[in-house]
């Protein structure tokens, strides 16, 4: 097993606002791992390229984009949107539309997921990433035992401890997608070699959309796949974030409120032609 911080003192040092949205889920989730088993990780040796990566790349290089398309019920700023979605369906309609892999949220308390939607999204084929809190051990055996092929690292959470969570992680065959949600965080991903680096529009401390700094990132990690998220409501936000220079979006609660997900899909890519 990996040396990883305790989770209870990961939480108590984010320095972020006891009030703050992001500290509640943390606390929540804190809670949550206390009762999972860590199963050792059988120590994998990193490959050149996980699923979810490889899938990015290649529709990035021949459609102009790739998408992660979300599965999410509910939020914190939000309450619960799209409460009672069939999740099979709606996973059935992003890949008919064209998505290059899913996002399943498994955090419960907040955004109302499971990780029995992770697990039965397995049966579609398509590569999955395991969104979440992570704080533990714990939830990456969770996401290797449920199917993921990637998992979901934030830096403002982890931290100087993101490369070690990274680590962690491809040691069970997870890529990480680092998240950052401003440049004072780049470190972080650089040390963690990441090599899917997302920018997150939203001030994850209050849940608001504000406009990220993702332009020097490319500079930063030129061969890093740049996923933006957050913030995209309609297909043109998704191509305007594609043109500047992100080779995939990652869309959810626009996605669960669409009518028509699979139209919404598919306006994207025909947009990119």
């Amino acid at each position: 097993m990996s040396r990883l911080p305790d989770p209870a003192a990961l939480v108590h040092g984010t320095g972020l606002p006891a009030g703050s949205l992001l500290q509640k889920v943390l606390i929540s989730e804190w809670v949550r791992v206390e009762g999972l088993p860590v199963i050792p990780a059988p120590g994998r040796p990193r490959s050149e390229g996980s699923p979810l990566e490889s899938a990015l790349r290649r529709d990035a290089a021949l459609r102009g984009g790739a998408i992660i398309a979300e599965y999410k019920q509910a939020s914190p700023s939000l309450g619960p949107f799209a409460l009672g979605t069939p999740l099979l369906p709606q996973l059935r309609a992003y890949s008919e539309g064209g998505a290059s892999a899913f996002s399943i949220l498994v955090e419960p308390a907040y955004f109302r997921g499971s990780i029995e939607h992770l697990r039965q999204a397995t049966e579609l084929g398509l590569p999955k990433l395991y969104k979440g809190f992570v704080i533990s051990e714990a939830q990456l055996a969770e996401a290797e035992a449920s199917g993921a092929e990637a998992v979901l690292l934030i830096a403002r959470v982890l931290k100087n401890h993101t490369a070690a969570f990274a680590e962690a992680a491809r040691a069970r065959g997870l890529e990480p997608l680092v998240e950052l949600h401003d440049l004072t965080e780049v470190g972080f991903a650089q040390a963690a070699e990441a090599r899917l680096v997302g920018i997150n529009a939203r001030d994850l401390s209050t849940f608001n959309l504000g406009v990220p700094h993702a332009g020097p990132l490319r500079q930063v990690f030129p061969e890093a796949v740049l996923i933006r998220e957050s913030g995209l409501a309609t297909p043109e936000d998704a191509h305007a974030a594609l043109r500047a220079g992100f080779d995939a979006v990652l869309i959810g609660e626009a996605l669960m409120r669409s009518p028509d997900p699979r139209d919404f899909l598919g306006r994207i890519l025909a947009g990119l032609r």
